[in-house]
């Protein structure tokens, strides 16, 4: 897979791998990275995200793995900031987090282009023939970029926006190897995914729905956001392996959701249009999925439906491919 491309084609800057300055004034001041994955059997896949809201003094760390039969769940959302270890160099890991019986780091080994994820702890099985079970699992990942970071910039939401500090976000395609042990079992991994770095302030009062897809021909995303007071915003790219990354021009999900279960959350249809004029079009199957808790986020803490779907997509040229679907919603 080719690595031949501009990793500030889209204004992101080698020094956005690592950490940035906050704002005391922001109370929703968070700064985050996520890893997601899954092979092509689509029987082995995991989300990782590690945020932190500096002037809450909290981690929010997650790990949801799925081994074809069994999800499995890390969630601390209450860490101690001042326990969490942030580098700003490439001797440095960009954060590491060591303490009772969990440890999480990404190290950098060339900026916006590869780094190591390793995270070692104990998981609850959410569901399967172990389920209420706690497991040790650990992985440790070789994360390589396949696709320059993509971001539409700072913007101009005052809520996601801090005078005399940068805001911003990036999205990029990965290609990810290594080994991943639940309950004693290890497995080696070759996978496909996405990763994602945002800082600012991110009240999380909205809605929001994306589709991620990384194949053997093409990586893509599609986003949509409902910030409450603003139309909706659309936005995702396309990237044809070995062709230049391109934004999506026009993004629409047509989805239905099934509030009851969160395993087979999802099913419908997309349609998206490039700006080179192609157009990618297919439908949405869950293959499973499950529920995040975001409750504590709010505001004022409630229940949303937030959650993670595994999905299967079918392109009207015949083609599939597995990717993930997220999605929040106000029930």
């Amino acid at each position: 897979m080719s690595t031949d491309f501009d990793v500030t084609q889209f204004g992101i800057q080698p020094d956005d791998e690592f950490h940035h300055p906050f704002s005391d004034a922001h109370p929703d001041w968070n700064e985050s990275y996520f890893f997601d994955w899954y092979d092509a059997s689509g029987e082995n896949a995991g989300h990782c995200r590690v945020g932190w809201h500096p002037v809450q003094q909290r981690v929010l760390f997650w790990l949801y793995l799925y081994n074809g039969a069994e999800w499995l769940v890390i969630e601390e959302y209450r860490l101690p900031f001042t326990a969490l270890a942030l580098g700003s160099g490439d001797a440095e890991p960009a954060f590491s987090y060591d303490g009772w019986g969990l440890a999480f780091n990404y190290q950098s080994q060339e900026r916006l282009r590869s780094g190591r994820l390793v995270v070692s702890g104990f998981a609850r099985v959410l569901c399967g023939p172990r389920q209420g079970m706690i497991v040790p699992v650990q992985l440790d990942l070789a994360v390589t970029a396949i696709g320059p970071p993509y971001s539409r910039g700072a913007g101009t939401v005052d809520s996601h926006s801090a005078a005399h500090f940068s805001t911003d976000r990036y999205e990029q395609p990965t290609q990810l190897q290594g080994e991943v042990t639940i309950g004693g079992e290890t497995r080696t991994l070759t996978a496909r995914g996405e990763r994602d770095h945002s800082w600012g302030p991110r009240p999380w009062d909205m809605q929001w729905q994306f589709l991620v897809l990384n194949n053997e021909r093409f990586s893509m995303l599609a986003t949509q956001v409902q910030i409450p007071d603003w139309p909706v915003i659309s936005m995702g790219y396309y990237q044809g392996h070995g062709k230049a990354m391109e934004a999506l021009t026009e993004t629409e999900l047509a989805l239905t959701f099934n509030a009851a279960d969160p395993t087979c959350a999802v099913r419908g249809s997309f349609n998206l249009l490039c700006e080179s004029g192609r157009r990618v079009q297919g439908s949405i199957e869950a293959i499973s999925g499950t529920e995040i808790d975001i409750t504590h986020t709010f505001a004022n803490p409630h229940r949303s439906e937030y959650r993670r779907s595994l999905v299967r997509c079918a392109f009207d040229d015949g083609s599939a491919s597995i990717g993930w679907f997220e999605c929040n919603r106000e029930i």
